[in-house]
């Protein structure tokens, strides 16, 4: 026990003995700093030394942009809250993109089993229909079928409903591939179907915006463009004088509010004002 003391006591005592520290100038041997420290005082200041500076270190790699440079994978809370939103935006980006390829494998699909190529969506130009053929798909039970005897065949005896009250502002003009008529209207007045049938597209295009055409009987075919809303989906079917959109300016193709109007009868366009009285 009491060598411990003593050996205590003596490493107490060296700790303790002060030393001379001086640096001399080797050329002019001048004594340039001079000071007495002990063992203990030494150690000490070697310890500060050490844990100010691990400090620092610590305090600038947690709270500068410097750990990012020197932590690998490191990502603060905004990178990381930016990197989820991205994610987010991409997986919505990715959903609509495989919406898109969906709906439009089934509308070609839908197109096909009713006979009708399409050029171009965006056109909306239609051959012919053999609604005869495909009349139990095309119509319900209790729909009114105008196509039961030749003498219905003929135009004249189809009542064709206007479409919309408006002004005419552009004819039919075949050669310059304007295959309807477009009808100015006022603000947010309904497009009406101009006959029964049935719709077989309601979608938005860059050069039409949101439109809708239907199928009606004896191979004949309406199509409104440029309209702000749609409110009848494919497959709806729909009655004569129905409201089925709202008057818009929607698409590339378009300089003001109107509805461009358009009907097709055995692949060819028809002039809507031989058939409907728009005055």
């Amino acid at each position: 026990m009491k060598k411990n003391q003593d050996e205590k006591r003596s490493l107490w005592q060296r700790l303790k003995v002060r030393y001379h520290l001086s640096i001399v100038n080797k050329n002019l041997f001048l004594e340039v700093y001079s000071r007495n420290i002990s063992l203990g005082r030494l150690i000490l200041l070697i310890t500060a030394s050490t844990l100010s500076v691990s400090l620092l270190t610590y305090l600038i790699i947690a709270f500068t942009p410097v750990k990012s440079y020197i932590i690998p994978g490191y990502e603060s809370a905004s990178d990381h809250a930016y990197l989820i939103e991205n994610t987010k935006q991409l997986f919505r980006l990715q959903k609509k993109v495989q919406s898109k390829i969906e709906y439009s494998l089934k509308l070609d699909s839908t197109f096909q089993d009713f006979g009708i190529p399409l050029d171009s969506i965006n056109n909306a130009t239609f051959e012919k229909v053999n609604l005869e053929a495909r009349n139990n798909e095309l119509l319900p039970d209790g729909f009114i079928n105008l196509s039961f005897s030749e003498e219905s065949k003929s135009l004249a005896y189809f009542h064709f409903f206007k479409p919309i009250t408006g002004l005419i502002s552009k004819e039919l003009k075949i050669n310059e591939g304007h295959n309807g008529i477009d009808i100015v209207a006022e603000k947010n007045a309904g497009v009406k179907s101009t006959l029964n049938g049935k719709v077989i597209l309601s979608a938005w295009t860059v050069e039409t915006g949101h439109v809708i055409a239907i199928q009606h009987s004896n191979d004949l075919i309406s199509v409104y463009k440029h309209n702000s809303v749609l409110l009848k989906k494919e497959g709806a079917i729909v009655k004569a004088g129905e409201v089925i959109a709202i008057v818009g300016n929607s698409g590339k193709f378009t300089t003001g509010p109107h509805l461009h109007f358009e009907i097709w009868f055995k692949g060819s366009p028809l002039n809507p004002e031989e058939v409907i009285n728009f005055e």
